[in-house]
């Protein structure tokens, strides 16, 4: 794996020391209130439970709903436990809760070093006993005197809760103009708590439409989240997000469970059914349930690397849904058959649907678990339906480019990654890419090859941080790495011949430019300057000065002669006449001979199979006349060689058909670590334009050779 550099889990604003000051200051005010009113309310509840009270089973009377009646006093007697021992047991378990929470909000601020998303945070972890256990308590009754600061600490509560849904999990604002509709809930809720204390008067008719603009306000902070998720989260906040999801659907969970328990209680006469739905739900609320809220908050913000939530999840939605089908399933037949038989608590209807409950558990829990698998996995399990959708991509589209784009986002959509990438190389260096998403903490790298050429590298990221991807997803994505080889290879070739074109483009025009100067700054001034000359002589003729005059005739003459010489080399450069003259080989021969062999001393030969040469394509000839040139005045420059052998084959027998031109020296070889000069990168660029082959091999002290192949398919153009 290549590991990028890891994003800081929740980043820190930079803030000045007074800042931080305040708002720590500010932290520790809501705190102490917050334990105040906690410690407060405890108290109280205390105090209401070792008194009976006869008004237990009304909503909204005037018993504390954790009083006992006397009947469940006396039931409570037969445990062997007093009114006393009942209020301490009660009292105790919302105190392990408040722990709890403080001591995680604590650690967090810790770990998060007094950063305003570690603030709000761990405020929200405060404040969420005290609103769990005594939210409902009207304080302006109990004493008058708390009204306001009560007031105070619920305001504050309304800010922290909101900032908390829309800062999580990485503190920033996404999109960026969320704090508007922030601003709005705060001072919308906090306007109905004043409301609801009887601080401001408002109609019940604005009330109503405030209650459902509020509504709305939530629900649409929630659905920045997950905007969040999906648009502007990486994989790590993405884990994070996760976490907390997991831990507010565990706490509304528990809640609406403790309110059904709570409920049921109320139905039931005081006694010991009553008295053990109370005591259940209350320890269960406040010691195990809502604990998974602040559990879960914290793992995502300091300990998410840990544990990998996919698995939480996958298993909590497939035996869930087996409890929740299991429970439906044997409600619906003993009721069913029940009423078909007109028969109630029959055991051989209980055994029938424990029968095919028991025959069909395990064929659904394996459908559900491919289903719970595809939502949060994709397809992995099914390889072949990934490779079939990567190679329907090969028909969808004719442009290679576009081909393996899509083949990149079917391969990000089938297996739910969150960033595929393909990256073409070409001697090591980057060409080209497609890509999805954006890249994690970790990257998978595997080579993309094709025939026996690596063209390029396929990179993934896992779902999660530091998640592995299991043997069976590594060997599917070689195997999808083996399928994209082919377009890879297509679109490299694409790419180059676009690039081959562009210098074709360009070195056309160079060559045109090149002509237009040297006919502009060279033949237009001399003849016009001719023209000159020849209005003197006709003048010194009328003057009948015929020497002067045959003197300027001379210079004209000369002047002619290395126009001609000048265009006979613009026209050289153009296509040497002694190819249309001689052929190849016999202008090679006699260049060399008439340049290089007299002065250099080196012996040089030209042969070739067959000789003559069949017909070659003008670009043919041209391109194997310059490359052997460049190649023989290398040797004669840097090779110390005392002969050099040129050779031409016609390679019928290859596809298509080549003619292969070998330029070997006797010298003392290029040195083993040499970067290609101006001589073999032109050869090379000669070779590969017109779709050959070129390759310099070479050993120290036993000389050079350079091949080329130029393909005879090339037409001719006239």
């Amino acid at each position: 794996m290549l590991l990028n550099n890891p994003p800081t889990a929740f980043p820190t604003p930079q803030t000045n020391t007074a800042l931080r000051w305040i708002a720590l200051t500010g932290w520790i005010s809501i705190v102490v209130g917050n334990l105040f009113f906690f410690g407060l309310d405890l108290a109280l509840d205390y105090a209401d439970m070792l008194v009976p009270c006869q008004d237990v089973l009304r909503f909204g009377g005037d018993c504390n709903f954790l009083a006992l009646s006397r009947a469940e006093t006396t039931v409570l007697g037969t445990w062997g436990m007093t009114t006393r021992a009942y209020a301490v047991v009660m009292t105790i378990a919302p105190i392990i809760m408040l722990v709890v929470y403080w001591t995680l909000a604590g650690l967090i601020l810790w770990r998060q070093r007094v950063s305003w998303l570690g603030l709000t945070v761990s405020l929200a972890l405060i404040i969420l006993p005290m609103s769990t256990v005594s939210g409902s308590r009207d304080w302006s009754s109990a004493a008058s005197v708390l009204f306001w600061p009560a007031l105070g600490v619920a305001l504050s509560a309304n800010v922290i809760m909101i900032l908390f849904l829309y800062l999580i999990p990485n503190g920033r604002f996404s999109p960026r103009w969320a704090y508007i509709p922030l601003v709005v809930t705060i001072l919308l809720i906090n306007v109905l708590t004043l409301e609801i204390n009887g601080v401001i008067p408002i109609s019940s008719q604005v009330i109503s439409v405030l209650y459902v603009v509020m509504v709305g306000l939530v629900l649409f902070g929630g659905s920045l989240q997950i905007y969040r998720y999906r648009r502007d989260a990486n994989s790590v906040e993405r884990q994070q997000t996760k976490w907390i999801i997991l831990g507010v659907v565990s706490y509304v969970f528990s809640v609406i469970t403790w309110v059904l328990i709570f409920g049921g209680a109320l139905t039931i006469p005081p006694g010991t059914p009553r008295l053990l739905a109370n005591v259940g739900g209350w320890i269960f609320i406040t010691c195990f349930a809502l604990l998974i809220l602040p559990a879960a908050i914290t793992i995502a913000i300091l300990r998410y690397k840990l544990w990998n939530i996919d698995i939480v999840i996958n298993r909590a939605l497939v035996y869930g849904g087996l409890t929740l089908g299991v429970v439906a399933v044997y409600v619906l037949l003993v009721g069913g058959l029940g009423l078909l038989f007109q028969t109630r608590g029959n055991l051989v209807i209980s055994l029938l649907a424990t029968g095919f409950i028991a025959v069909a558990f395990n064929p659904v829990r394996e459908r559900l678990q491919h289903g719970v698998n595809r939502l949060i996995y994709g397809q992995r399990d099914d390889p072949y339906a990934v490779l079939a959708q990567v190679s329907r991509q090969l028909q969808r589209s004719a442009v290679p480019s576009e081909t393996l784009t899509s083949m990149v986002e079917t391969v990000a959509a089938t297996l739910k990654l969150p960033f595929v990438t393909v990256e073409l190389t070409d001697q090591g260096e980057l060409i080209g890419q497609a890509s999805v998403g954006r890249p994690g903490t970790e990257t998978v790298e595997l080579p993309v090859h094709y025939q026996t050429e690596t063209v390029g590298r396929l990179m993934v990221s896992p779902r999660a941080a530091h998640e592995e991807f299991t043997p069976q997803e590594q060997q599917l994505l070689r195997d999808i790495a083996a399928q994209i080889g082919p377009v890879a290879a297509a679109t490299r070739l694409n790419l180059a011949l676009q690039h081959s074109r562009e210098q074709l483009v360009l070195a056309r025009e160079e060559e045109r430019r090149r002509i237009r100067r040297d006919l502009h700054d060279g033949f237009g001034p001399t003849l016009a300057a001719q023209t000159l000359k020849l209005d003197a002589v006709l003048d010194l003729l009328d003057a009948a000065d015929v020497s002067a005059a045959a003197a300027q005739v001379k210079q004209l003459k000369r002047q002619t002669q290395q126009m001609v010489a000048d265009i006979r080399r613009l026209v050289y450069e153009l296509r040497p006449p002694a190819l249309d003259e001689l052929g190849l080989l016999e202008a090679l021969r006699s260049h060399l001979a008439q340049t290089h062999e007299a002065t250099s001393g080196l012996r040089l030969s030209v042969a070739a199979s067959p000789e003559p040469l069949p017909s070659l394509p003008a670009a043919i000839e041209v391109a194997a006349y310059r490359i052997a040139l460049e190649g023989v005045t290398n040797a004669i420059r840097h090779a110390q060689a005392g002969a050099c052998r040129v050779r031409f084959t016609v390679d019928d027998d290859s596809r298509p058909p080549g003619l292969v031109l070998v330029i070997a020296d006797d010298g003392v070889g290029l040195p083993a670590a040499v970067r290609p000069g101006v001589g073999l990168t032109s050869m090379r660029e000669r070779a590969e334009e017109l779709g050959g082959t070129f390759e310099a091999a070479s050993q120290p002290g036993r000389g050079t050779r350079i091949t080329a192949t130029l393909p005879l398919s090339i037409r001719s153009e006239t």
